[in-house]
């Protein structure tokens, strides 16, 4: 992303003192958060970033599970597959690679791509892996944003350490109506109006070495002051004020020097931080945002205001912009395909109108499974009771039911139980449905759709890849292992025409 030239420069020193900003600082233009730049001085050999210890209260061990939800054995997942007719794997799709699918960055600037999503993206291993593909060096992959989600479980960010305080509450864009209406760049806000909670962020890189020399803090500006005390690499405490015209608002911190380590704290007012920007050096070569968070749902960008979102990305023109979601939809019963197709159109089309230029994905969501009772598993007698129990069944008839004992040639002995009807795809046809909607509407917008299902060799996926070797599939049946998610990145490389030299202005290294 580019920087605004700052309007004001004020100085900050080891003295404590108070220091009303917003009142020099002219109304922004239409789209443009208001910015208001502190100078600040950074210091070497700054101590590494220690959060604050957090009483914990007193925890009860939990009781055992008896009866422990598994996976279901491979035959009744065969004879599930074999009753939905769908034995057999899929190829992969296959795209037309290197058709301008994904378009190209522009001479002598970098690749840029946002990418929004759920708990899939949240870690960061699909992206990670997409990044390596290209063969660059970490010098030359960086982000410009990064999202109001720190220290949310599930969720790594490209910063070394951060620290969130208990003062604070997570809103996101989807499931928050006061997040929706004043969108941080990754549909997630924190937000606190308590006295005295704090956020730290340790901005040095993965070898403890200091390279930003600006910070930009991104945050709602309210009709009210807000009170804030700054710390920069172990200095003491400046006390601020943030007041002006209401609306997406940036305290910018420019320093002599790299800065390590900056500590906020909420003096008075209520704060709703929006996310944290970096300058993207000259070097970079991919900018890569992630936007991924737990939980989270395509109705963030169907909720949120885009005339408030769109001022965070007037200077960051993005080459891809993707949308991964589905399977936090998938899980609400019934699902409402008419319902979703129609929050999906709308999303997308308000998703298009912040970027209208960059080429644009749709991730459809991968295969889930189903966990069972280890009770509730089919059960096998042995083989010597085979022959009494064929022609207890043959003799059965019609009253044997639905749930007919099975035999099967690769295992001696004969399955009882609850079998197929149990519904092991039930998720999976769901996913299905919801990746035949995404495709209808991204061809109706101008995008292009790939789907994780279809690369994980359609139904049944799930439980395939949780029997790989080492494990693509996690346990829990809905998410994927590391190299699960770096499969997924190949495939998605391979099928999308994700390569160096039809996407970069620059040949890595």
């Amino acid at each position: 992303m580019r920087w605004n030239r700052p309007d004001k420069r004020l100085s900050v020193g080891l003295l404590t003192w108070a220091l009303t900003l917003g009142c020099a600082v002219a109304a922004p233009a239409v789209g443009t958060p208001a910015l208001t730049t502190l100078r600040v001085f950074a210091h070497p050999a700054v101590p590494d970033l220690q959060c604050d210890m957090v009483p914990r209260g007193a925890s009860t061990a939990a009781a055992p599970d008896l009866d422990p939800r598994e996976m279901p054995d491979d035959d009744e997942v065969q004879a599930a597959l074999k009753e939905a007719g769908a034995s057999m794997p899929l190829p992969p799709a296959r795209l037309p690679a290197g058709a301008g699918l994904l378009s190209r960055a522009r001479p002598g600037e970098p690749y840029r791509v946002a990418i929004w999503g759920d708990s899939h993206l949240a870690a960061g291993f699909f992206t990670q892996e997409l990044a390596k593909i290209l063969k660059l060096a970490p010098e030359q992959v960086r982000a410009g944003f990064i999202p109001a989600s720190m220290n949310r479980p599930g969720v790594r960010l490209p910063l070394r350490k951060t620290c969130v305080s208990p003062q604070w509450r997570y809103e996101p864009a989807h499931a928050n109506a006061a997040s929706a209406a004043a969108p941080g760049p990754g549909l997630v806000n924190l937000f606190s109006a308590q006295a005295g909670a704090t956020l730290a962020w340790d901005l040095r890189n993965t070898a403890g070495v200091a390279e930003a020399r600006q910070l930009r803090v991104l945050y709602q500006q309210t009709a009210s002051p807000v009170r804030l005390a700054l710390s920069v690499d172990g200095d003491q405490e400046v006390e601020l004020v943030l007041s002006g015209v209401p609306g997406p608002a940036v305290l910018e911190l420019a320093a002599d020097g790299p800065l390590s380590v900056v500590r906020l704290r909420l003096v008075s007012g209520e704060l709703r931080l929006q996310g944290l920007a970096l300058p993207v050096p000259s070097q970079t070569a991919l900018q890569m945002d992630v936007f991924g968070y737990p939980g989270a749902t395509v109705a963030g960008w169907r909720l949120a205001a885009t005339d408030y979102l769109s001022a965070w990305f007037t200077q960051t023109p993005y080459n891809l912009v993707m949308m991964e979601f589905g399977t936090n939809e998938g899980n609400v019963k019934p699902f409402d395909a008419v319902a979703y197709q129609a929050s999906l159109r709308e999303s997308v089309q308000r998703m298009r109108s912040v970027f209208p230029d960059a080429a644009c994905v749709l991730i459809t969501p991968g295969d889930r499974g189903v966990l069972v009772r280890r009770s509730e598993k089919w059960k096998r007698l042995p083989a010597s009771a085979q022959l009494v129990s064929d022609k207890k069944t043959k003799k059965a008839g019609k009253k044997a039911g639905p749930y007919k004992a099975k035999s099967t040639p690769t295992s001696p002995g004969i399955e009882t139980g609850p079998g197929p009807a149990r519904n092991l795809l039930q998720y999976t046809r769901i996913h299905e449905e919801i990746g035949q909607i995404q495709t209808a509407v991204a061809q109706q917008q101008g995008c292009t759709a790939w789907s994780m299902l279809q690369a994980m060799g359609g139904q049944g996926g799930a439980y395939r890849w949780a029997r790989q070797s080492p494990a693509l599939m996690a346990r829990d049946l809905i998410h994927f292992t590391v190299p699960g998610y770096q499969q997924l990145a190949n495939q998605f490389a391979h099928d999308m025409g994700w390569d160096a030299a039809q996407l970069l202005s620059v040949t890595p290294p």
